[in-house]
C-alpha cells in the first residue's frame, strides 16, 4: 500500500511539472500570437493608407473618414492666398530654395487653422513648419519647448536671420520678463515667436493672464508644442508638466495647435491627443529613415571606453564636430576631463550646470571653438547644428526612441555622419535601476538591449518596428554595421550553458542569497565564493560570451529583474524567470546568434612580425655557438620553446579573432642531443612510419618539405573535423589555411638560416618544430605587435641565460 502511494505521489509530481511546462509554452505562444496580430493590423493600416486605427468591428457608428492622400495632395499643391508670401519668406529670410517633404502641407494646414500632429525625423525641418507661418501671421506664435538648450539653439539661429524671437524661462531676468509680457499685448507685435517651458505655463498665472488678453485681441496666432511625445507617459521622455498643457486648448479653442515630434508611435499620439484636448487632429508622418546616417554598435572592452572614444575621434573625426552622450552628470564631467587630457577640445553639458555655463558651452560648440560636447540627455532634443559628423554614446540609451532622437543630431546637412553606441554589460543594469519607476521602462530598455545584441538584422529594420513602418533591408545600402559586414555571425546551441547558469541562480535562491548579474558572471567563471566552487560547473566560455548568454536569457524570460530599494540607491538582482522551468525538459533547446569578429593585419604589422622572426633566427644562430648548456638551462629551453609557440599564436590572433576560442592539441617535438642519446640507449624505438619521419642525429632534415606538406594538410584537417564545422565557416577555414602557410614560410626561412650557418650535430629548438602550426589557439585581445614584443623578450631572456 505504501509503495502504491509513493508511486502515485511521484507520478503526480511529474504530471504537475509537465503541466507547468505546457502552461508556460501556451502563454509563450499566446504572447507571440498577440504580437503578430498587432503587427499584422499595423501593416494592414499602412498598406491601406490609413492614418488612424480603425474602430472596433462592433462599433455602432461608422468610422470617420481619415485624412486621405487626395487631401494631402490638395495641401501640397493648391495655391492659397498666403502661398506667395510663404515662398518669399522661405527664400529671403530662411535662405532656402524649396521645401522638404511634408513641409509645405504642414505649413498650409497650420495657416488654414487646422490642428496638426507632425511626426518627422530629426533634421528634416520640423521647426520651419511653425517658424515660417509665424512670420506670415498677425501676432505671435507660442512655442512650448522642454529644454533650455533647445530654446537657446533656436533663438541663436533666429537671431542670425533677423527673426524677432524671445523666451521666458527660469534664467530670464525681471526686466526681460517684464518686456516680454508687455509685448504679448502690443498690436505692433515686437516679436513673432515666444518660447516658454511647460513649467512656466503650469506655474505662472501672470503668463496665462497675458495669453488670455492676447487671445481676445487676436494676437495669439498658434500654439506649437515641440517634442509633443513628452506629454504621454508611454513616451520615452515623459514630463509631468506637459500633462497640464491641455488647459491651452480649453482656454483658447480657436487657436490652431501644432504638435511636433520625431519619435512618437501611434499609441503615444493617441495619448497626446487626449492630454492636449485636441478633438480631430490631422497627423502627418514622414518616413523615419535617414539614409546619410551610419549606425554601428561596438562592445566595450572594459567599463571605461573613453580611450576607445578618444582614439576614434583623433583618427576618424579630426577637426569635426560631434557629441558624446553619457549616462550621468558625473560621467559627463569625468569623460570630458579624460578627453581633454588626450588633447581633444571637449566640455561637459548637464542639467546641474549654471545656465550661463550651459549657454557658453553651447555657443563655443556652435562656433567650433570646441570640438566635442560630452552631454547627458539634457543636451539633445532640437539641437540644430548642421555639420555634426558623429554622435557617440558612451553608454546605451534607455530606449530606441531616445537613441533615435539623440543620434539624429548628426548629419543634418545631409552629409554622411556616424552614430556609434558602445554597449557594455554593466550599463544595462545601471539604466534599469533608473527607469524602474517608469511605465514600460523595462520593456523599452530591453528593446534597446536587443538592438545592441542583434547581429543578424538590419539596424534600421529594428527601428522600423518601433515606429510602425514597413522596411526593406535593401534600402539600408550598407549604412549599418550588420548590413555592411553581412553574415558575420554564428548560431550556437546554448541549452547546456543556460542550464548551468540557471542552476547558479537557483542554488543562490535556495540559500536565500541574491546575486547581481556581475556576481552571476563571476560565479559561472569560477571566481565566486570558495564555498560554492565545488558545487558549480565552471564554464569554458569567454567573458564576452558569458555576458551575451546572460543577456539573451534575460531578454527571453529565463531570467527576470529583482529590484531592492534602499534610501540611497536601487539594486538589480537576477532571479529565475517564468520560462526557467522549461530548461528541465530535455527536449527544450535554446539557440542564439553571436558575432564573429574578423580583422586583417596591415602590411606594416606583417613586416613587423617578419622582422621579429628574422631577429629570432639570428639569436638561434648565436645560441648554437655554445656547445654546453646546463641542465637547468635545457629545461628553460623547453619552456621557452612552448612559450614561443604561444607567442606566435598570439600574433596570429591579429589576423583572425573569433568570438569563440578554438582549441586543438599542439604537438611540439624538441630534439636535444642528450635526450636523443638516452632514448637510443633505452631502446625506445618508434614504428617504421615514425622512424622515417623523425630526424636523425647529425643529419640535416628537410623541414621545408614537411612545412609545405603540413600547410596543405591543414585545410583538410579542419574540414574533416565535425566539432569545428559547427563554428568555423568555409571563409574562416580558408583564412586559417593562408595564415598557417604564412608562418610555415617564416619557419622555413629560419630553418634555412640554421642549416646554412650551423654545422653542429644538435639542431636548434626552432628547427626541431615539425608540423608547425598544425593546431592553433587564438586568445582574445592580442595584436601582432604585442606578440612580437613578447617574442623578443623571451629571446632576450634566453640570450642572457646562455651567456
Amino acid at each position: 500500500m505504501t509503495n502504491n502511494i509513493g508511486d502515485a505521489q511521484a507520478e503526480l509530481d511529474s504530471v504537475e511539472a509537465e503541466l507547468e511546462m505546457v502552461e508556460l509554452q501556451i502563454s509563450e505562444l499566446l504572447e507571440k500570437q498577440t504580437k503578430l496580430s498587432s503587427r499584422k493590423n499595423k501593416l494592414l493600416q499602412i498598406l491601406e493608407g490609413a492614418c488612424s486605427s480603425a474602430q472596433p468591428s462592433g462599433a455602432s457608428k461608422p468610422p470617420k473618414p481619415s485624412f486621405s492622400k487626395q487631401d494631402l495632395q490638395h495641401y501640397e499643391e493648391s495655391d492659397f492666398s498666403w502661398s506667395k508670401e510663404v515662398q518669399a519668406k522661405l527664400c529671403n529670410v530662411f535662405q532656402l530654395s524649396k521645401f522638404r517633404p511634408l513641409q509645405r502641407a504642414a505649413i498650409n494646414l497650420s495657416m488654414s487653422g487646422k490642428d496638426l500632429f507632425l511626426v518627422m525625423p530629426t533634421g528634416r525641418g520640423k521647426s520651419l513648419c511653425y517658424q515660417l507661418p509665424a512670420l506670415c501671421s498677425k501676432g505671435f506664435t507660442l512655442v512650448i519647448a522642454p529644454l533650455v538648450s533647445l530654446m537657446e539653439d533656436q533663438l541663436m539661429y533666429l537671431k542670425s536671420i533677423n527673426v524677432p524671437a524671445v523666451t521666458l524661462n527660469a534664467s530670464s531676468t525681471k526686466e526681460d520678463s517684464k518686456q516680454v509680457l508687455a509685448g504679448m499685448t502690443d498690436k505692433n507685435s515686437p516679436f513673432k515667436l515666444l518660447y516658454v517651458t511647460p513649467e512656466k505655463i503650469a506655474k505662472s498665472k501672470l503668463l496665462m493672464s497675458k495669453l488670455e488678453k492676447a487671445y481676445n485681441m487676436n494676437l495669439l496666432a498658434r500654439i506649437a508644442v515641440d517634442e509633443v511625445h513628452c506629454c504621454s507617459q508611454w513616451g520615452h521622455d515623459f514630463r509631468p508638466d506637459y500633462k497640464l498643457l491641455g488647459i491651452l486648448k480649453r482656454q483658447f479653442p480657436k487657436v490652431p495647435l501644432v504638435g511636433l515630434t520625431a519619435t512618437a508611435t501611434s499609441n503615444v499620439l493617441k495619448d497626446c491627443q487626449k492630454i492636449l484636448c485636441v478633438q480631430e487632429p490631422i497627423t502627418l508622418t514622414a518616413p523615419f529613415n535617414r539614409p546619410n546616417l551610419y549606425y554601428e554598435v561596438r562592445f566595450k572592452h572594459n567599463e571605461d571606453c573613453t580611450h576607445q572614444i578618444a582614439e576614434l575621434i583623433r583618427e576618424r573625426y579630426k577637426n569635426q564636430s560631434g557629441i558624446v552622450y553619457v549616462f550621468s552628470q558625473k560621467d559627463a564631467e569625468v569623460v570630458a576631463t579624460d578627453l581633454q587630457k588626450r588633447n581633444i577640445l571637449a566640455q561637459p553639458y548637464h542639467a546641474n550646470m549654471e545656465p550661463s555655463d550651459k549657454s557658453l558651452v553651447h555657443q563655443q560648440w556652435s562656433s567650433k571653438k570646441i570640438q566635442v560636447v560630452v552631454a547627458t540627455v539634457a543636451f539633445g532634443m532640437g539641437i540644430d547644428k548642421a555639420d555634426v559628423r558623429f554622435v557617440i554614446h558612451h553608454t546605451i540609451s534607455k530606449s530606441i526612441e531616445n537613441y533615435y532622437q539623440e543620434s539624429g543630431r548628426a548629419g543634418r546637412d545631409d552629409g554622411s555622419a556616424d552614430c556609434i553606441v558602445f554597449f557594455g554589460f554593466a550599463d544595462i543594469f545601471r539604466i534599469s535601476t533608473m527607469v524602474v519607476m517608469e511605465n514600460t521602462g523595462q520593456q523599452k530598455l530591453q528593446n534597446m538591449v536587443a538592438y545592441c545584441q542583434n547581429v543578424d538584422r538590419c539596424r534600421r529594420a529594428m527601428m522600423a518596428i518601433h515606429f510602425d513602418e514597413v522596411w526593406n533591408d535593401d534600402e539600408c545600402n550598407q549604412m549599418c554595421d550588420v548590413c555592411r559586414h553581412g553574415n558575420d555571425y554564428i548560431t550556437m546551441d546554448i541549452t547546456k550553458h543556460a542550464r548551468d547558469v540557471v542552476a547558479i541562480v537557483e542554488m543562490a535562491s535556495s540559500m536565500d542569497e541574491k546575486l547581481t548579474p556581475l556576481k552571476v558572471c563571476d560565479a559561472w567563471m569560477g571566481k565566486g565564493p570558495a564555498k560554492h566552487r565545488k558545487t558549480l560547473k565552471v564554464t569554458s566560455l569567454s567573458r564576452v560570451e558569458v555576458e551575451s548568454v546572460i543577456i539573451h536569457l534575460l531578454l527571453h524570460g529565463y531570467f527576470s529583474e529583482d529590484f531592492s530599494f534602499t534610501p540611497y540607491t536601487t539594486h538589480f538582482y537576477l532571479k529565475l524567470g517564468r520560462k526557467a522551468a522549461l530548461l528541465k525538459n530535455d527536449n527544450h533547446s535554446i539557440t542564439m546568434k553571436m558575432r564573429r569578429v574578423m580583422s586583417h593585419a596591415t602590411d606594416e604589422t606583417q613586416e613587423e612580425v617578419e622582422t621579429a622572426l628574422i631577429d629570432v633566427s639570428n639569436m638561434v644562430v648565436q645560441r648554437h655557438n655554445k656547445t654546453k648548456i646546463h641542465k637547468n638551462h635545457q629545461n628553460m629551453e623547453k619552456r621557452l620553446a612552448q612559450n614561443h609557440i604561444e607567442s606566435l599564436a598570439s600574433e596570429a590572433s591579429a589576423y583572425v579573432k573569433p568570438t569563440s576560442v578554438f582549441e586543438v592539441d599542439v604537438e611540439v617535438n624538441l630534439v636535444e642531443e642528450q635526450n636523443c642519446a638516452s632514448e637510443e640507449e633505452k631502446g625506445l624505438k618508434n614504428s617504421p612510419e615514425q622512424q622515417s619521419s623523425s630526424p636523425k642525429r647529425g643529419q640535416k632534415q628537410p623541414l621545408t618539405q614537411n612545412c609545405a606538406a603540413n600547410a596543405d594538410q591543414v585545410k583538410a584537417d579542419l574540414v574533416s573535423a565535425p566539432s569545428e564545422l559547427s563554428i568555423i565557416s568555409a571563409a574562416a577555414v580558408e583564412e586559417l589555411h593562408h595564415l598557417r602557410s604564412y608562418y610555415s614560410k617564416q619557419l622555413r626561412r629560419i630553418n634555412y638560416i640554421s642549416h646554412e650557418h650551423l654545422q653542429s650535430s644538435q639542431p636548434g629548438v626552432l628547427t626541431c618544430m615539425r608540423e608547425p602550426f598544425k593546431s592553433l589557439r587564438f586568445p582574445l585581445r592580442t595584436t601582432i605587435a604585442r606578440g612580437a614584443r613578447n617574442l623578443w623578450t623571451r629571446v632576450s631572456m634566453r640570450r642572457k641565460l646562455i651567456q
